[in-house]
C-alpha cells in the first residue's frame, strides 16, 4: 500500500502525557515525502493545535472533533451547532447538578470553571447572556452521569460522547460532526482517496476516523472500542507509538 496522507490525533496518541513531542517524533514526520499530506485530528481548537501541526509539518487541521478543517491556513469546512438549540439545550443542562459548562468558539472559549477562568484559558461564561453564534463544541462536566445520560441531544440535533481520560466530561456537538466525515471532506477537497490515508487514534472520538481511513492504527493505551476497530496497532503514546510505526512504514509512502 502507498499512502499520501498521514492523520494523527494529538493528546493521548501524538503527545506525551506532559502534552509534549518529542524529537524522534519530530525527525520521522521530517522523513516523509514532500508531497505527503500530514493532518492533525484533534478535538482541541485550532489555537491549542497550531504549535504542534507546525513541529511535524501539518499544513491541514481538523479540529474541535471534525467541526472545522484548515487548510494551508484557510477554513475549507465548517459545521456549527444551530443557534437556537444552543439556547435550548444549556437550559436543560445547567439544570443538572452540579455541573459546569464550555462553550467552544473558533478561536475563544467560554466557562463556569472558575479555575480555567483564573488559569486565563478560557473566559467567564454568562449563561443567561452567551453568543449564540459559531459554536462548535460544548463541554458538560459533571459527575452525574445519569442526569447526562438521560438526555435526548439527538432531539436537540446533537451528540454527547464522553471523554476517557475524564469520563465526567461529555463532548457535546452537531449530531453530524465527527473526524470521519471530516476526513472524508478533507479528502474530497484535496482528492485523496481514503484508501491513500493512515490515521492514528486512542479514544472515542476518533472511532469513526480509523473506519474511514485505508488504515487505522490504535495506541497501546487507546481504550478497548478503538483497538477493536482498528487494522492495526501500535506502542503507545509514552513510547512514541506513532513515529514508530511510520518509521517501520516509510516505505509505504510515496
Amino acid at each position: 500500500m502507498k499512502y499520501k496522507c498521514v492523520v494523527v490525533d494529538l493528546d493521548q496518541t501524538l503527545l506525551h502525557e506532559d502534552k509534549s513531542l518529542s524529537r524522534e517524533t519530530i525527525e520521522v514526520f521530517a522523513q516523509l515525502p514532500p508531497k505527503t499530506e500530514i493532518v492533525v485530528a484533534t478535538g482541541r481548537a485550532i489555537t491549542r493545535t497550531q504549535r504542534y501541526a507546525d513541529l511535524i509539518h501539518a499544513r491541514s487541521m481538523i479540529c474541535t472533533n471534525g467541526s472545522i478543517i484548515y487548510h494551508q491556513g484557510q477554513v475549507i469546512h465548517r459545521t456549527e451547532i444551530d443557534s437556537q438549540k444552543v439556547i435550548d439545550l444549556i437550559q436543560t443542562v445547567r439544570k443538572i447538578e452540579p455541573v459546569q459548562l464550555t462553550l467552544f468558539y473558533p478561536t475563544k472559549g467560554y466557562t463556569t470553571n472558575e479555575y480555567f477562568i483564573n488559569k486565563g484559558e478560557s473566559l467567564r461564561l454568562d449563561l443567561d447572556h452567551f453568543e449564540t453564534h459559531e459554536i462548535q463544541k460544548i463541554f458538560v462536566v459533571t459527575p452525574n452521569h445519569a442526569a447526562v445520560e438521560a438526555i435526548d441531544f439527538s432531539s436537540y440535533g446533537m451528540k454527547a460522547v464522553p471523554l476517557s481520560e475524564n469520563l465526567d466530561i461529555f463532548v457535546v456537538t452537531a449530531e453530524q460532526v465527527n473526524k470521519g466525515t471530516a476526513l472524508q471532506a478533507f479528502c474530497d477537497h484535496l482528492g485523496l482517496d481514503l484508501s491513500q490515508v493512515v490515521a492514528f487514534g486512542d479514544d472515542y472520538n476518533d472511532l469513526e476516523m480509523l473506519q474511514e481511513a485505508g488504515c487505522g492504527v490504535a495506541m497501546a493505551n487507546a481504550v478497548p472500542e478503538i483497538s477493536a476497530a482498528a487494522d492495526q496497532r501500535t506502542l503507545s503514546n509514552e513510547e512514541d507509538g506513532v513515529a514508530v510505526w511510520l518509521k517501520e512504514h516509510l516505505a509505504d509512502f510515496q
